[in-house]
């Protein structure tokens, strides 16, 4: 069970195995520590160093998002000692593994792209001008396929230039379906200006805080990405793996909500020159998201959910780094 803390005034302590959580002073709800996979703070609020100890005991993390959809800090237990799971990820930067890694995480982002794009088009009676972007999707992935495996640092301007290609294809498609009382043109990244962006900016951070926890279960060191290179402070391996589940479990989510008509303008509201999303907006994309994480889908012939998917991967990865495993596959569904 994720936990969300939201608006002000309320504090986390412990009681027994249980955490407490307190408005204004005044116990309001409690749950056992051991029902909680990750505590979510999108508010002002307070935790005790007892809640923090019991939270690190059942290797709970904390993680707070703050209004532009960044993580703003995540709280997690002592990193997992197994450092032949790590050097295998440094030294693999060397050889053609980091290569064959960012290849996949590309492929299967792009696989993904057309899975929703070809959705879409269906529904709207085979929607010519969606198959045509679906088409071009199509082009650079095969010229994606072709790229012969190299270390990454050989290969990895290759690869940015196919995903760069297929994500401008990817969004024209979006917008094309996204009523234009929304104002949303183009994905912008940082910075949103319209609501469709800053909803995709906080759902991206969420997916971010998960697919954090995945990495951090495993083994895995955060900051050593493949395709993201190394930068100060940026978790690279974290946006890494993030690829190959923006589309399924954040995109969707967002097009949803949209076309559902969950959401309106007036849910949002202008701060320091960017769209902010609104507490209720907040809500409703948080809990969207929350449902996709625990949704199943067919996965290696079982009934799995995307949580426990993204977790795989994250395992995928490390058995295919120590070579117990002759290569890492990515996810992606076919539509």
């Amino acid at each position: 069970m994720r936990l969300v803390i939201d608006g002000f005034g309320k504090s986390v302590s412990k009681r027994d195995n249980q955490i407490i959580i307190k408005e204004n002073n005044k116990e309001i709800k409690y749950f056992r520590a051991k029902d909680i996979s990750q505590i979510l703070f999108t508010g002002k609020g307070s935790i005790t160093f007892d809640a923090l100890s019991l939270l690190s005991e059942y290797d709970i993390d904390c993680v707070s998002i703050n209004w532009k959809g960044e993580v703003d800090y995540r709280l997690s237990p002592p990193e997992k000692k197994n450092v032949i799971i790590k050097k295998e990820q440094y030294y693999s930067l060397l050889d053609k593994r980091s290569g064959q890694i960012a290849k996949e995480f590309i492929i299967s982002k792009i696989e993904n792209q057309k899975a929703v794009l070809g959705t879409i088009a269906k529904s709207r009676d085979n929607d010519e001008y969606l198959l045509d972007i679906k088409n071009n999707l199509n082009i650079e992935l095969q010229r994606l396929k072709d790229l012969k495996v190299d270390k990454i640092g050989n290969i990895r301007s290759s690869i940015l230039g196919y995903e760069g290609h297929a994500s401008s294809e990817y969004w024209k498609g979006i917008s094309y379906i996204i009523n234009d009382d929304w104002g949303f043109i183009l994905r912008s990244g940082r910075g949103a200006q319209d609501p469709v962006n800053s909803l995709l900016n906080y759902g991206y951070a969420i997916l971010q805080s998960t697919v954090w926890k995945a990495i951090y279960n495993v083994g895995l060191d955060p900051y050593c990405g493949f395709l993201h290179s190394e930068r100060y402070g940026r978790v690279s391996l974290v946006f890494d793996l993030m690829e190959e589940f923006r589309q399924q479990i954040v995109d969707k989510t967002v097009l949803s909500i949209i076309n559902k008509n969950q959401l309106s303008i007036d849910d949002f509201e202008f701060y320091e020159g960017n769209i902010r999303i609104g507490d209720k907006a907040k809500k409703t994309l948080i809990s969207g998201i929350y449902k996709k994480f625990e949704s199943k889908i067919e996965f290696n012939n079982k009934k799995i959910a995307y949580q426990d998917i993204l977790l795989y991967q994250a395992r995928l990865l490390t058995k295919y780094l120590t070579g117990q495993v002759k290569e890492y596959t990515g996810f992606y569904r076919r539509w």
